[in-house]
């Protein structure tokens, strides 16, 4: 399996804060099942100049990739970003931000309030070749609200990633649930989010298992071929999506 987000390089961001706990999370991974990972901390283009953004981050990976252990796990990584939307993205050159050599940019989006500009900068990102994943979409109150700003999105070029943790949360949904995402196919993808191993682990294998019980392993299989498409940057062709309807007060 692989993992397209998570917190693990050390002292970059919430994630891991020392060797020891990207180690400990690493080791959690691999008992998941994972063989292949995508280091996405987060940049926040309002708060960190994007030199100063790669060259932390190319020091946290030397450093992690330096660790003793780290070369046992035996697993294949890349370099990627949770890249924080701003409209100022349009003016910088945001490919060292995908994932490592392909056209992918993993974007999270203000949780409480639609952005201001977010439409026009996905297109103009798209225009310039950049495929835009928008992270953890579960989260944005005005997509769970009305599915169909997401499922616009998805129609014009970008990709949408669920949190590993919200496919396996069975209560507390307001609107429309990751599960619920996975079956439209309106979301195309998992990601641990993995933080720590205490607090937020990563904890994938459970999520495809509860896809396969509650959806069939058809559904399990295609988000692991999209996982595989994203990480080698092969063609990936999204669903044709039914746009989703309200009736009776539940969107279906």
């Amino acid at each position: 399996m692989i993992d397209l987000h998570c917190h693990i390089l050390p002292g970059l961001d919430d994630g891991a804060q020392t060797l020891t706990d990207s180690m400990a999370l690493l080791r959690a991974e691999k008992s998941q099942g994972i063989e292949s990972i995508v280091f996405t901390p987060h940049f926040h283009p309002e708060r960190i100049s994007l030199e100063s953004f790669l060259n932390a981050r190319a020091d946290s990976y030397s450093r992690l990739t330096s660790a003793e252990g780290f070369s046992e796990l035996n697993l294949e990584t890349k370099l990627g970003a949770e890249v924080f939307f701003s409209m100022r993205l349009i003016e910088m050159d945001v490919t060292e931000l995908c994932f490592e050599n392909t056209r992918y940019l993993l974007l999270e989006l203000p949780v409480s309030m639609k952005p201001y500009g977010m439409t026009h900068t996905l297109k103009q990102l798209i225009g310039r070749g950049i495929i835009p994943i928008l992270a953890h979409v579960e989260r944005y109150g005005y997509f769970t609200q009305d599915p169909v700003q997401l499922y616009d999105l998805v129609m014009s070029g970008c990709l949408a990633q669920v949190n590993a943790a919200a496919v396996l949360r069975t209560t507390g949904n307001k609107g429309v649930s990751a599960l619920q995402y996975i079956r439209w196919e309106l979301a195309q993808l998992i990601g641990s989010d993995a933080h720590s191993v205490k607090e937020r682990p990563p904890n994938t294998r459970a999520a495809y298992r509860y896809i396969e019980d509650k959806l069939g392993e058809s559904y399990a299989a295609w988000l692991l071929r999209n996982s595989q498409a994203v990480f080698r940057n092969s063609c990936f062709d999204p669903p044709v999506i039914q746009k989703p309807r309200r009736f009776l007060g539940r969107w279906r």
